[in-house]
């Protein structure tokens, strides 16, 4: 190879060299960025799209149960309109039968079993009695409890007259109680026999 053909050679290569450094290069480069820029803009994008579902989806869970909580709170609320007034009805009349049951054990040795048994009955239904009935029966055994106390005493005839009363008058504020129009059926009443018992009747049959 002669020193023309060679420089022909150089020049030809330096051109193409030239040609490839101002435009290829930078057209490379230019895409590259753009590239890059691309999936930065994506990755931010799916980022972005991935916090809002992963909110979405816990508001979706806590409306999901908000509604849960609503629905059990309606279904039990239906449960209680359906079950309560014959269950508070027979709370009532079991009430009626631990104040009888009072009664009769006022002098007897008996006294202390009844108060505990009232006061385990009380712990399970006292949310089913009215609220006369609560405390009417709730004095009425704490009365039994301390009646015999009272009497031994012989000091303060006046406490035992109020202290035996409190215990008699229960009955009847039970009994009141029952009657009153929250603790009716819409279409039923709660009446007391001539036995003491208390019953349930149609409104044709309460007169």
């Amino acid at each position: 190879m002669d020193l023309g053909s060679f420089s022909i050679g150089l020049v030809t290569a330096l051109m193409f060299v030239a040609l490839i450094t101002k435009f290829y290069i930078p057209a490379y480069l230019k895409e590259k960025a753009k590239n890059l820029a691309t999936k930065e803009d994506i990755s931010e994008i799916t980022e972005a799209i991935e916090k809002v579902r992963s909110q979405y989806n816990e508001k979706l869970q806590e409306l999901i149960y908000q509604n849960n909580v609503q629905l059990e709170g309606h279904k039990a609320l239906n449960q209680l309109r359906v079950v309560a007034p014959e269950r508070r009805l027979q709370a009532h009349q079991e009430a009626f039968a631990l104040w009888r049951k009072m009664l009769s054990s006022l002098h007897s040795n008996e006294r202390v079993n009844v108060v505990m048994e009232c006061q385990d009955w009380y712990n399970q239904n006292c949310l089913y009695l009215s609220a006369k009935s609560r405390e009417a029966f709730s004095v009425a055994y704490g009365a039994l409890a301390i009646h015999n106390d009272l009497l031994q005493d012989r000091t303060q005839p006046e406490s035992v007259k109020r202290n035996y009363l409190e215990i008699t008058n229960a009955g009847s504020i039970i009994v009141q109680s029952v009657e009153l129009p929250a603790l009716s059926a819409d279409v039923r009443y709660a009446v007391k026999k001539d036995g003491g018992d208390i019953a349930v009747v149609e409104p044709e049959k309460h007169t």
